[in-house]
């Protein structure tokens, strides 16, 4: 089964200027996910990698880590409204014109830094049991954010439960609250290429999940998780979960 790691990191982010080459810890965002699908290459997890950029600015801050390709997103496809499956099917395109298909891509969005390598392999794993399978998509379990607690503004401006279905009960207690439930990280999107070319769909109807830690699903989307994710790297706590970029950190400091 051939797998395809296809990393979206398209120029021109509003929210934060540049989101995707920020520094993080002296390293640009994007290069945590070329280095970790690049150690996944090496152990025969992937196939191939593929940066999609309309930046070659962008490309230029992977050199340090050995990332020649060339190959840049047309601008169309770079626009704040497109679709990331539509610059997944240019780049299965590019590929056929070179007669390269795969069976599968999995997308690393580049705002997930912190994903693990046993993760990756775990999904390609569970893509393989079962024919069914659309997408195998990483979810986290959900405590204080849990259902029960999310709530909506009425008419007369008074807080309702979100869903009459989950209720918050009182006391409301994180650990009383069922059933279990989940959030889709971002982190890890596995997909069969037939689904992607033929239905344009990242998920599909059959997804499996693959349930993953919320330190590995830590997810960049505004300032505030910049902050966050700096006090992470550099805390003790995740000194194990975070050896694996130790080598990437010398690469940036030279």
């Amino acid at each position: 089964m051939k797998t395809l790691a296809f990393i979206p990191a398209r120029s021109g982010s509003k929210g934060v200027v540049d989101k995707n080459i920020r520094l993080l810890n002296g390293i640009p965002l994007l290069a945590y996910s070329v280095y970790v699908a690049q150690l996944c290459q090496e152990e025969g997890i992937f196939d191939d990698i593929l940066v999609s950029t309309d930046s070659n600015s962008y490309l230029d801050k992977l050199k340090k880590i050995d990332y020649t390709k060339n190959y840049i997103r047309p601008k169309n496809l770079a626009l704040d409204e497109s679709p990331t499956v539509d610059a997944v099917v240019h780049a299965l395109n590019y590929y056929a014109e070179q007669n390269i298909y795969y069976d599968n891509v999995m997308i690393l969005q580049p705002t997930s830094p912190f994903r693990c390598i046993e993760d990756i392999r775990n999904s390609i794993e569970l893509m393989k049991t079962d024919k069914v399978i659309t997408c195998v998509a990483s979810i986290y379990k959900l405590s204080d954010h849990h259902p029960r607690r999310i709530k909506l503004i009425d008419e007369k401006g008074f807080l309702k439960d979100f869903c009459n279905e989950y209720q918050e009960p009182e006391p409301s207690r994180r650990q009383d609250f069922f059933p279990d439930a989940f959030i889709r990280s971002g982190s890890i999107y596995l997909t069969k290429t037939e689904q992607i070319l033929k239905k344009k769909l990242i998920r599909g109807s059959h997804v499996k999940p693959i349930e993953v830690s919320e330190f590995h699903s830590i997810n960049i989307d505004e300032e505030i998780d910049f902050y966050k994710a700096e006090a992470l790297i550099n805390s003790d706590k995740y000194l194990k979960e975070l050896g694996i970029f130790n080598k990437l950190k010398l690469f940036y400091e030279t």
